[in-house]
């Protein structure tokens, strides 16, 4: 698990509060973690057209693009449903304003390290759990999700990655090594470097081969053939 975090604040003594916080409760919990810290909203929209965050620490109270205009700009124009947006006040008149947005959370000022595990990451952490777990990929200017467990397979030709799914496929640039790294802790086999596939999608597979439940034959290249079957092993007895 890793979490990709943003900070907006125009006060950097709130933006060096969080971040600290932050950091010792990633730390605590095992989970990778990179931070971006913006001191305006019109910085932090830039960004997110490049950038997907997975939580957005976002104040209200902006100068030139407040943290509304921020939310809606996200929501509405970009079309991301998938950041969660963590608002941050020291007014709380502001929470029914912010529902069209649907923040994660509201926090009132002052911040403690309480409040930001309790109210943004543990609730985040329970929210991945209870969509089965969550790959998300980008396309152009949006963002797409999938739950895990739809996944068939990934098949890359020419750094083009095709996603196979129960209802269908779909296509974007990413690396295999990157997308491992994201499924590799779930029941996913990357039995090729052009091929990850989902264990659960398997329907026959030998030393060299496997052949996937749409009838598809995948190779297993064979510098990976070892490590491929000490895997499948670990998840047929349900230790992974």
């Amino acid at each position: 698990m890793e979490f990709n975090i943003a900070i907006c604040d125009d006060e950097m003594e709130i933006c060096s509060q969080v971040e600290n916080i932050l950091v010792e409760i990633l730390k605590e919990l095992a989970i990778k973690f990179e931070i971006d810290v913006f001191n305006n909203g019109k910085k932090l929209c830039n960004e997110l057209r490049r950038t997907q965050y997975d939580i957005i620490f976002l104040d209200i109270e902006l100068p030139e693009m407040d943290g509304v205009k921020v939310g809606k700009y996200i929501r509405e124009t970009l079309n991301n449903q998938i950041i969660q947006i963590a608002y941050i006040s020291s007014k709380s008149e502001y929470a029914m304003e912010l529902f069209d947005y649907r923040p994660i959370n509201f926090l009132i000022k002052p911040l403690n390290a309480e409040m930001i595990k309790k109210k943004v990451i543990d609730k985040y952490i329970a929210l991945l759990e209870k969509d089965n777990y969550i790959f998300t990929y980008k396309k152009r200017s949006e963002f797409f999700k999938i739950s895990l467990s739809d996944i068939l397979y990934f098949h890359n030709r020419n750094r083009k990655v095709t996603i196979m799914t129960q209802n269908g496929s779909d296509e974007f640039y990413d690396s295999m090594e990157k997308i491992y790294n994201e499924v590799k802790r779930y029941k996913f086999l990357f039995i090729h470097k052009s091929i990850i596939v989902n264990y659960d999608y398997i329907a026959k597979i030998n030393y060299t081969e496997l052949v996937m439940t749409d009838g598809i034959v995948f190779p297993i290249s064979q510098s990976r053939r070892q490590a491929v079957r000490e895997k499948f092993l670990k998840i047929k007895k349900g230790e992974q």
